[in-house]
């Protein structure tokens, strides 16, 4: 009982000491925002001394809606179609992994001539154009959002040989990894 008291008696202190914290905090407040009103002599110089803070806030904003975007990036990459889900299930669960058309096709229970004739015929790709798709968004991922070493990207992406991640990358990009990575961040830098 005397332990719950202390407890008790411990908690209201506490509260006591935020709650004079609060308004402390808010008395400073309202001395500023005085302060402020005091020096500015028009609505148009209020708006001036809070704009850099409402463009923050924007930026802000719009990195969030950029990173919502790139997660949900990999759900708009495939088609739909229940016929093909099983297909676009497994590589998205193992792109990151060494895997190609018959690994697919033996994971959905498909022969591989018939699963590629499907999904071409549905998509008008290749089931390996699907994979490398998938491998270059999650590229593209990493080399904005990290600072890893490409070489450590390639492994991560499924790629066995760093070399022939290059060359892919080229090809799908027109540039290197590490040119590509520059320029993006330089163009988000120069942005924001």
């Amino acid at each position: 009982m005397q332990e719950l008291l202390a407890e008790l008696t411990t908690a209201k202190e506490q509260f006591c000491r935020e709650k004079a914290s609060n308004q402390q905090t808010q008395a400073e407040l309202e001395k500023s925002l005085s302060l402020l009103q005091a020096t500015l002599d028009s609505p148009e110089e209020l708006l001036e001394a809070i704009a850099p803070r409402l463009e923050k806030h924007i930026v802000s904003k719009e990195c969030d809606l950029a990173k919502y975007q790139r997660i949900s990036e990999p759900r708009r990459l495939f088609p739909t179609g229940v016929q093909l889900k099983e297909v676009f299930d497994y590589i998205e669960a193992n792109y990151d992994q060494s895997i190609g058309l018959s690994d697919v096709a033996v994971a959905v229970g498909y022969s591989a001539a018939y699963l590629t004739n499907l999904v071409r015929r549905k998509t008008g790709k290749t089931v390996n154009d699907w994979i490398f798709e998938r491998r270059m968004l999650a590229a593209r991922t990493l080399l904005l959002e990290t600072n890893q070493p490409v070489n450590q990207i390639a492994c991560a992406i499924g790629y066995q040989y760093e070399g022939y991640f290059f060359r892919q990358f080229r090809q799908f990009h027109g540039t290197t990894p590490q040119a590509w990575r520059n320029t993006q961040r330089s163009n988000v830098s120069v942005n924001h």
